[in-house]
C-alpha cells in the first residue's frame, strides 16, 4: 500500500503543475472572463514611449533591432529608446555611438564591466521621460503593432503590466506554456511577464535589486501587490525560435528556477496569500515545478515496486518517454521528441535550482545564447 500511495502522491504533484493548472485557468477563462478594456488610440492622441534595451555583446544583433523598432507602425516620433551596453567588449559600443549620431531618438548608456540585467534597467530608469516604458531583449523579432497593443493594453486603470506574446518556433512545450499564459490572463492575471517584451507606466517602475535573476518576474509581482492585473497583449508578438543546445536550455531553466526562488526571498508579502493577489497562481504554476522532479521519482519508484498491471504500465510509459527525451538530445526530431526533452531538462534543472540559489551558482550576469535562425 505504501508504494501505491506513493505513487499517486507522485501523480497529483505531476498532474497539478502540467495539466492541472492549465484545465483550472482554462474553465475560468470559460465560466468567468476577465477582460481588458484596452483603448486603440489615434495616432495623434497615443502617448510617448520610452523602448529599454540592456544588451551585452550584442553587436551582431543590436542594428537589426533598432530597424526592427524603425519598422513599428506606432508614430516614430513618439518612441525614445534606450540602450545599456553591459561591459560589451565586441564592437557593440561603436555600432550603438555611430547610430546615436544618425538618430537623436536613441540614448546609449554604459557600464565598462559587465554588471547584470537589473544595475543595467536601473541605469535606464531616472532617463525615462515618457509616461510608458516599455522593455525588451535584442535578440528577438517583434510583430508590426506590438508597441500599439502594449499601449493599449495599459489604457485599462486596472491592468499594471502589460506581457508580449513569446512566440519560440520550434518548441512544442514552450507553445504550451503559451497557451497557458494567455489563459492566465484572460481569466484574471498572469504572475509573470516575458522578459523579452513587456510595458509598464513609467511611474511604476521599481529600482530592481541588482541580484535579481528574474526581472520579469520582481517588476510585476511588486506591481501586482497594488491589486493591479498582468496582462498579455495577444498581438503584440516577440518572436524567438529554439535553443540550439539542450545544455544551454538545462542551464536557461536553472538559472530560472533558482530565480523562483530567490524571488520568495526579495519580493515582500510574495508567498503571503493576503498580500500578493496571485499567491495561489504563483506557487500552482511556479514553485510546483519545483516540486515536480521529486513528483516523477515518487511515481517512478512507487510504479516499479507496486504490484499490479496498472503500475506495470505506467513503468513501462514513463521509460518509454524516457527513452524520447534521450532520442531528442540525439537528434531525433518530433514534436513528442521536443515535449519530452524539454521536460528532461525542466526536471534535471528543476532538482538542481535549489541548491544552484543557496551556493551562489546562478549568476545575476547572463551569456548571449547562440540560436538557430529561421
Amino acid at each position: 500500500m505504501t508504494w501505491e500511495i506513493s505513487f499517486w502522491v507522485g501523480v497529483a504533484i505531476v498532474f497539478v503543475s502540467y495539466s492541472g493548472y492549465g484545465l483550472w485557468v482554462a474553465a475560468l477563462a470559460w465560466a468567468r472572463p476577465t477582460r481588458t478594456n484596452a483603448d486603440y488610440l489615434s495616432d495623434d492622441r497615443l502617448p510617448r514611449v520610452t523602448c529599454v534595451i540592456a544588451a551585452a555583446d550584442e553587436g551582431a544583433l543590436i542594428a537589426r533591432k533598432l530597424c526592427i523598432l524603425g519598422r513599428q507602425d506606432y508614430p516614430q516620433d513618439k518612441i525614445r529608446v534606450i540602450v545599456v551596453s553591459d561591459g560589451s567588449t565586441d564592437g557593440t559600443d561603436e555600432l550603438l555611438t555611430e547610430s546615436a549620431a544618425r538618430d537623436q531618438r536613441l540614448r546609449v548608456l554604459r557600464f565598462p564591466s559587465r554588471r547584470g540585467k537589473p544595475t543595467a534597467l536601473n541605469l535606464a530608469r531616472p532617463c525615462i521621460d515618457t509616461p510608458i516604458a516599455i522593455f525588451m531583449d535584442v535578440r528577438q523579432d517583434l510583430t508590426v503593432s506590438a508597441i500599439r497593443h502594449l499601449v493599449a493594453h495599459l489604457a485599462d486603470p486596472t491592468v499594471g503590466a502589460v506581457s508580449g506574446d513569446l512566440r519560440v518556433a520550434g518548441d512544442s512545450y514552450w507553445t504550451y506554456e503559451g497557451v497557458v499564459r494567455k489563459l492566465e490572463s484572460r481569466s484574471g492575471s498572469m504572475v509573470q511577464v516575458t522578459g523579452s517584451l513587456y510595458a509598464i507606466r513609467t511611474a511604476d517602475v521599481p529600482v530592481i535589486p541588482p541580484d535579481t535573476i528574474l526581472d520579469d518576474v520582481y517588476v510585476p509581482l511588486t506591481i501586482a501587490r497594488s491589486g493591479r492585473r498582468i496582462v498579455m497583449a495577444e498581438g503584440a508578438g516577440s518572436l524567438d525560435v529554439v535553443t540550439r543546445s539542450i545544455g544551454h536550455e538545462f542551464m536557461r531553466k536553472v538559472r530560472t528556477l533558482a530565480g523562483l526562488v530567490q524571488i520568495c526571498h526579495t519580493v515582500d508579502g510574495c508567498m503571503h496569500p493576503a498580500r500578493n493577489p496571485v499567491w495561489g497562481r504563483f506557487v500552482v504554476h511556479k514553485l510546483f515545478r519545483l516540486l515536480c522532479p521529486y513528483g516523477l521519482l515518487l511515481m517512478l519508484g512507487g510504479s516499479f515496486m507496486a504490484s499490479g498491471w496498472l503500475y506495470r504500465v505506467a513503468f513501462a510509459g514513463a521509460m518509454a518517454l524516457g527513452a524520447m527525451a534521450l532520442g531528442g538530445t540525439v537528434g531525433i526530431r518530433s514534436s513528442v521528441t521536443s515535449i519530452s526533452r524539454s521536460l528532461l531538462a525542466l526536471n534535471l534543472a528543476a532538482l538542481s535550482a535549489v541548491p544552484a540559489y543557496y551556493l551562489g551558482w546562478a549568476s545575476v550576469t547572463w551569456a548571449r545564447i547562440e540560436r538557430d535562425r529561421v
